[in-house]
């Protein structure tokens, strides 16, 4: 997903590549002359931006501003309608219809109905594209026989006559029931499947643009006709894209103008290019947080925020010594992750042990593998290796491209030896390279620092089907494990919410036993933003800029119209950089169920909170709270406000034991998650 910038401290390295970044701010002038339009900077030049193709954050991050979905996620992660203004399940859903807009258009005026949205789910399923995301359809009845073709059931290429491509796209259980129905016939219940209409691979791109040149024609600003609300109105390779608003969007005109993404990979370039009044949303590297905090102004433009995402220290199963569950034990006891957080990443993350968040449907409770020295050299000790001697070499990889990633690893490396006795060989490699031997099972590194998973959609099964199951395409590191995919897919197909909650914790308790990586930590974004900017909420789904998914229809410069919010949700340089627990984020699951299990009733466009806590109902049946009592616990902070803000326990009144009330310590300005705040 997306990368972590290096910081090139020499003025005169800093002074070279600022004239290389040139035609990319050059266009400053032009953008201050316009107070209406954002300039956001970006570490990472996308690959390809194609709805059915692409799958890093950088990508998608522009797909979102140009493609609208069936569904999307408003600002509390609940899914609501989009392109589609309604949608039901039959009664064991297994079948999704999606109702659409009347009067929908592409931004060049030329209406949009179902037919562009079944060619997107044709287009992601068919083996000539062939998208990294294109599992996320496997659900749709004949989408995996139509991906198949083109593969043995070993995975080698196969070749296909045209009968049976033919044959294979007419079993596709998507149809365009007339220009304002789709259905989308499942292979089982799958009761969140609304969720995935708001991902990239239903955005609708017009079928006679991308056939006529499939692998290139997004790279001209002029094919990207969509159906989001901004446009693409140019494009400079490696440096530039630029939006303009569009008007033919359903819901209107935005609150901006026009946005525009500056491609700088030098983070202190970036935050001296903000400095000059040529950005106004910088995403900052952690070593940049104390220049951040100690500057009076910047301070003041510092926003940071929970991720939805895990990074892990990633082991190739299949290669030696990895290959011995009891090596990776040795390795997930002996990284101190509290360190790791707190000070070699100036505490841009929180520790973790399991891989959901905590905060997040799914996530257990768990202290495994926690920091252990001991208990690292007697699992390594008990290993078929015996100790540190007999191991094979260990290489751990880390992408290059960035210094800090070189930094951190050096870090691991010393945990390594000083703990296990081992050193592990760096292998720095330039980013693009890596990326490709990651993509592949037979080429994945033996030990990468990082791999990671951020959350596309709030579900577990986005977090454990999706990433640890046998078969996954995304599943690159050989871990496999039988009972592990019958959990999953039993908390896939079923309708029961608590029960199906129940199958996914104990999924990720196996995940957890089975030690397929060192889960490591849960991330922060990091970014300053001009204060300037406001009507947006963070979301935890949001990697590449605050407000990119959930705000762009409110987010602006200047002067809030009436009923614009500020950032919310959103800590800034006064706030410690992380709270004691990983990212509070709304449990869809709940949500999803309930529109499936009342099916064929259509899907709400707002969520009931009958207390008026800021707590919606479905949360509170989750959470076992009381959906009639704004403070449940009796702390004096209202149940909203312990889950979103203060991340303290809903039904725990002294969430650290510390003899003071929640409630209490917000009103005093301490730190209810912290007994040592005083």
């Amino acid at each position: 997903m997306h990368r972590v910038p290096r910081f090139w401290s020499s003025l005169a390295v800093l002074a070279v590549v600022f004239t290389l970044v040139t035609p990319a701010l050059s266009t400053s002038t032009m953008a201050q002359e316009d107070a209406n339009v954002l300039r956001v900077h970006h570490l990472s030049y996308p690959d390809v931006v194609d709805p059915q193709k692409s799958s890093t954050t950088p990508e998608i991050d522009i797909l979102q501003l140009v493609y609208e979905g069936l569904t999307r996620l408003d600002t509390n992660q609940e899914t609501v309608p989009a392109a589609a203004e309604s949608w039901e399940y039959n009664d064991d859903a297994t079948q999704i219809t999606f109702h659409l807009r009347p009067d929908l258009k592409y931004s060049d005026g030329s209406p949009l109905t179902a037919e562009n949205f079944r060619y997107a789910v044709e287009r992601t399923c068919d083996p000539k594209t062939a998208g990294e995301y294109q599992y996320l359809l496997f659900e749709v009845k004949g989408c995996t026989e139509l991906a198949g073709l083109a593969a043995d059931a070993d995975g080698n290429p196969k070749e296909y006559t045209p009968a049976e491509y033919d044959a294979a796209k007419a079993g596709l259980g998507a149809k365009a029931i007339d220009d304002l129905t789709l259905q989308l016939d499942l292979t089982n219940p799958a009761p969140y499947f609304h969720t995935i209409g708001a991902l990239w691979v239903f955005f609708p791109v017009k079928k006679e643009i991308a056939e006529k040149d499939p692998d290139n024609w997004w790279k001209k600003a002029e094919n990207h006709i969509g159906n989001g609300p901004f446009t693409v109105t140019g494009v400079s390779e490696g440096q530039e894209w630029t939006f303009a608003a569009n008007d033919n969007y359903w819901q209107g005109h935005p609150r901006l103008d026009g946005i525009e993404y500056r491609y700088v990979s030098e983070a202190a370039v970036a935050l001296e290019a903000y400095r000059a009044g040529d950005l106004d949303i910088v995403q900052l590297q952690s070593d940049q947080i104390p220049e951040v905090n100690a500057d009076p102004e910047l301070s003041k433009a510092f926003v940071t925020y929970p991720q939805a995402g895990t990074q892990f220290l990633a082991m190739n199963l299949s290669q030696e010594p990895f290959t011995d569950k009891k090596v990776r034990e040795a390795f997930a006891y002996a990284i101190d992750r509290e360190t790791l957080c707190k000070e070699v990443r100036s505490g841009d993350c929180l520790p973790t042990v399991s891989f959901i968040p905590q905060g997040l449907p799914g996530a257990i409770e768990t202290d495994q593998y926690a920091f252990d020295p001991e208990a690292a050299k007697k699992a390594l000790a008990e290993s078929s290796y015996g100790g540190p001697d007999k191991l094979p070499e260990i290489k751990l990889y880390y992408n290059s491209d960035y210094e800090e990633r070189g930094q951190q690893s050096e870090w691991i490396a010393g945990e390594i030896r000083d703990i296990l006795g081992i050193e592990l060989k760096l292998e720095p490699m330039e980013g693009a390279a890596l990326t490709a031997l990651r993509k592949d099972p037979k080429t994945h590194p033996q030990l990468l620092y990082f791999g990671s998973w951020y959350q596309d959609y709030p579900d577990p099964q986005n977090w454990l089907s999706a990433f640890w199951t046998c078969h996954s395409s995304l599943n690159t590191v050989g871990y496999c494990n039988e009972e592990f995919d019958k959990l999953t897919k039993s908390g896939d197909t079923t309708i029961d919410p608590a029960e199906r909650l129940g199958y996914y914790e104990k999924a990720s308790q196996l995940l957890v036993d089975d030690v397929p990586a060192a889960f490591l930590l849960n991330p922060s974004g990091i970014f300053v933003v001009n204060p300037e900017v406001n009507g947006y909420t963070p979301t935890a789904s949001e990697v590449e800029w605050p407000g990119s998914v959930s705000s762009l229809m409110t987010i602006g410069k200047g002067e809030a119209p009436e009923g614009a919010n500020p950032p919310e949700g959103a800590a800034t340089a006064e706030a410690a950089v992380v709270t004691e627990q990983a990212p509070a984020v709304e449990a869809q699951t709940a949500a999803a169920i309930d529109e499936s299990a009342s099916a064929p009733a259509a899907a709400p466009a707002e969520s009931l909170d009958s207390d008026g806590d800021g707590l919606e109902d479905t949360m509170e049946a989750e959470l076992g709270t009381d959906p009639f009592d704004v403070d449940t616990d009796d702390d004096g902070a209202a149940d909203g406000d312990e889950y979103y803000v203060y991340q303290t326990g809903t039904l725990n009144p002294d969430n650290d034991a510390d003899g003071v009330l929640d409630g209490n310590e917000v009103a005093n300005g301490t730190d209810p998650n912290d007994p040592n705040s005083f």
